[in-house]
């Protein structure tokens, strides 16, 4: 399939990829970088790389001020992060529930070495669903508060989402994020949580403090981005599976393997597939055809034509100079992909049509937060 990226993408993407280029960058190159990689919060992954590679000092000054500043914003909610989750593990002390952490603070946890310069707000995790009551329960108690949210919204969380509403914590302002399982309960994926609890890895020998084994980690990584997403400016969650799968390869020799089975057993390969295909095709991530050829599921021909010429344009964020329609009807397909994996139609005709009533009359909703 032959596909030549736009101008602007390829200017974003050979940095990523090759970030020695950057030292021929043209101020004018420069400043289009700087506006696309803040669009998809990969600005502190930038200046992280010019900067293990001491060449921050190479590139114009403007733009190193700019790098410099998004490291520095990158470190601060990282230990925001961090403390958050100190805080919840000492509110949680008081029962025995194992907490997974999950994305953002779970690759830092992990040792991705690309999480030093990774922007993250908020602080998710994953808990039995037997125990969500008495985690809820004791995190209000302590301090955190739910968003206020419309019934409606308040609904979608408890009783169609793989999450409980997001906790704020009254004080700090930091988000918790707090699931149950990792993909909607209304999706056509049925996933085992147990499967995910029972290969959790214990961290700093807290038996409580969890993440999960390095193949669910990616496998979850994928399901979030192809499955939960709407692809929309999401090129980050595309690095980061691209980081992890380099990452855990070089530190187990059969990685790629154990990775196919474990997305076979829960019967996740056909998602898995779509993020490998992306990976190599976007940042050239090296998996070999025999990898490929151990899913179980994957998309037929067509499928994959329109999502190889959609998904792109989709991820990578638009040239705020040149809006295109054709970009904003690729989005919408995603959109309207991401809402039909997620929901039967019978929920999903309802929902869309409720979403595009609040579009039309805001004013219904005034002060009510629609966030989903």
């Amino acid at each position: 399939m032959i596909y030549k990226e736009p101008d602007h993408q390829q200017l974003l993407v050979q940095a990523l990829i090759n970030p020695d280029c950057l030292i021929v960058y043209t101020n004018t190159d420069w400043e289009l970088l700087i506006r696309l990689a803040r669009r998809v919060k990969l600005l502190g992954r930038l200046a992280m790389m010019l900067k293990q590679r001491s060449l921050l000092e190479k590139i114009p000054q403007r733009a190193a001020y700019q790098l410099r500043s998004s490291l520095i914003q990158a470190k601060r909610l990282q230990q925001l992060s961090h403390w958050e989750l100190d805080r919840v593990l000492w509110a949680l002390q008081v029962i025995d529930v194992p907490i997974v952490v999950l994305k953002g603070v779970a690759y830092s946890l992990a040792g991705l070495p690309e999480s030093n310069g990774r922007v993250y707000a908020d602080l998710d995790f994953l808990v039995p669903e037997n125990e969500l009551g008495n985690v809820e329960t004791i995190l209000t108690s302590k301090g955190w508060q739910f968003q206020k949210l419309s019934a409606y919204d308040e609904y979608y969380y408890r009783v169609w989402s793989h999450e409980i509403p997001p906790l704020i914590h009254c004080e700090r302002e930091t988000e918790v994020d707090i699931h149950h399982t990792i993909a909607p309960l209304t999706s056509r994926l049925k996933i085992n949580t147990d499967l995910l609890f029972k290969e959790a890895i214990t961290v700093n020998n807290d038996s409580e403090l969890k993440i999960l084994s390095p193949a669910d980690m990616v496998t979850h990584c994928a399901v979030n981005l192809f499955q939960n997403n709407e692809l929309t400016d999401d090129l980050r969650d595309l690095l980061d599976f691209h980081d992890l799968l380099l990452f855990f390869s070089a530190k187990e020799e059969k990685f790629l393997e154990k990775l196919t089975a474990r997305a076979n057993q829960l019967r996740l390969s056909y998602i898995l597939f779509y993020a490998m295909y992306f990976s190599n095709h976007i940042f050239k991530t090296k998996i070999p055809d025999y990898v490929f050829n151990g899913l179980d599921k994957k998309p037929g021909k067509i499928k994959l034509w329109i999502m190889h010429r959609t998904v792109p344009l989709a991820l990578f964020p638009q040239n705020p100079d040149k809006q295109s329609k054709i970009v904003f009807m690729a989005r919408t397909l995603m959109y309207l992909r991401s809402h039909w994996i997620r929901m039967p139609l019978y929920l999903l005709i309802p929902h869309l049509a409720y979403k595009t009533f609040l579009a039309v009359f805001p004013k219904k909703t005034a002060g009510v937060s629609s966030n989903k």
